[in-house]
């Protein structure tokens, strides 16, 4: 099995998070988080997971404690022990980077790095690192290792390039696609039971005004989140400060049909990928959503739910963390040669 080091940002962030849940899943205690992460350990103590944006729903408190060293880690990572060092959140991260990367591309060892940010600037090109003049000449990521990104625009590039240039014509990057994944365990067997159209917990102000939801936090426990979105038909979603969101993955994992707005909109750059009309309904507004709904018979329902759980469990922790290995040339040993 390969070795991993996962420079971790130490505050939560979904697109990383999510990953190294896939690789220490995948590979036990050879993916190993620098620092650790506290929060994705199932004996995380309450006041820990309360700090979690979100409660600390869906992908913590979940993964084995196993004995892990992490001592003189980088020197060990400059002799060879790791096949891949990942920087899993860039905009966290970046000091480590400017630390390490140079030393570690020197010594040959392969890097990647993720970007989670709801921003589509890609590091270090945001105004976080132009207001700073000691930060105007940081080591760059895209030139050095696989740079993956789920916010991706023309505007990523309009910024690349300082914002001289039209984005049209802005700089190419080499970003790489990822999203937002979901643990296995989180995505129901078989489709549940359903008692109502729309769960409690619903995001989109019109839709909430219309329908009578709560569009601020409805649960304090995930398992009675879960069993609400598993007793819904439908579970309502929509960008927020980025186009990809945990929610999404949590309602199709429900056995729910997602309901997203505008996602019509939506660059296909940016993650989420493969929602669409085969598993998901888009809608504009209260009335379209609700026209929509209305429209639907039980075989077209069927069809949707079945979909949506399909993109679920192609969407899974592991799925993610194999595809960003295979896309940096690195190998399982349950993989073929």
């Amino acid at each position: 099995m390969p070795r991993i080091l996962f420079v971790n940002p130490n505050y939560e962030d979904y697109l990383a998070d999510g990953v190294f849940h896939g690789l220490r899943t995948l590979l036990g205690a050879d993916a190993v988080d620098y620092p650790k992460a506290e929060y994705l350990y199932e004996n995380a103590g309450r006041a820990a997971l309360a700090r979690v944006r979100g409660g600390g729903f869906t992908l913590y408190g979940l993964l084995a404690d196993l004995p892990v060293e992490r001592d003189h880690i980088l020197s060990r990572a400059l002799d060879g022990e790791f096949e891949l060092v990942i920087f899993g959140d860039i905009w966290r991260t970046f000091g480590l980077w400017t630390e390490w990367s140079p030393q570690l591309q020197a010594a040959g060892v392969p890097m990647a790095v993720l970007d989670g940010s709801d921003r589509v600037e890609p590091y270090p090109y945001a105004g976080l690192w132009w207001r700073v003049p000691a930060w105007w000449f940081l080591p760059r990521a895209h030139n050095r290792a696989p740079y993956f990104k789920r916010e991706v625009t023309p505007l990523t590039r309009w910024f690349a390039s300082y914002l001289l240039l039209p984005p049209a014509v802005g700089r190419r990057l080499d970003l790489r696609p990822i999203s937002f994944s979901i643990p296995a365990e989180k995505i129901v067997r078989e489709p549940p039971a359903k008692d109502k159209d729309f769960p409690l917990h619903v995001v989109d102000d019109e839709v909430a005004r219309r329908i009578g939801g709560q569009t601020h936090h409805a649960f304090k426990e995930e398992s009675e989140y879960r069993m609400d979105l598993a007793r819904s038909r439908f579970g309502i979603t929509t960008k927020r400060e980025g186009w990809d969101a945990l929610r999404h993955y949590e309602i199709a994992a429900s056995g729910a049909v997602p309901c997203f707005r505008d996602l019509q909109e939506k660059p296909s750059t940016c993650a989420p990928f493969g929602l669409d009309e085969t598993n998901c309904i888009a809608y504009r507004d209260a009335d379209d959503l609700l026209a929509q709904v209305r429209a639907l018979d039980e075989t077209a329902y069927a069809t949707l739910q079945a979909g949506a759980l399909e993109w679920a469990r192609a969407n899974t922790t592991t799925a993610r963390a194999r595809a960003l290995l295979d896309g940096c040339g690195v190998r399982t040993s349950s993989e073929p040669p």
